[in-house]
C-alpha cells in the first residue's frame, strides 16, 4: 500500500478500516498473499491503528542520512 491517511476531521469513522478491507479484497482478487505498508517510527497512533487492523511489524529501516530507524514496515496476511 502507498500512503494511507485519514484527515483528522474524518477520523474515528471507520474509513481506514474500509480502505484496508477494500485493499484486502483487491489483493485476494489478484492472488496476492499479503499487504505491506510503512509508517514513521514516531507516529504511534498509526502503529496502534494498523495493528488493530491486523498488521504486524516486519522490519525497521532508516531513511538516508539517519543512523537510527525512521520507518516501520508492517505486513498483513491476506487469506
Amino acid at each position: 500500500l502507498g500512503k494511507l491517511c485519514v484527515a483528522p476531521s474524518h477520523q474515528r469513522l471507520g474509513l481506514a478500516r474500509h480502505l484496508i478491507t477494500h485493499a484486502e479484497s483487491r489483493a485476494r482478487a489478484l492472488h496476492l498473499g499479503q499487504l505491506e505498508l510503512q509508517t514513521r517510527v514516531e507516529l504511534l497512533d498509526n502503529h496502534a491503528t494498523f495493528r488493530a487492523l491486523g498488521f504486524h511489524e516486519y522490519a525497521r529501516t532508516a531513511h538516508a542520512g539517519f543512523d537510527r530507524p525512521t520507518s516501520i514496515t508492517l505486513r498483513k496476511t491476506v487469506a
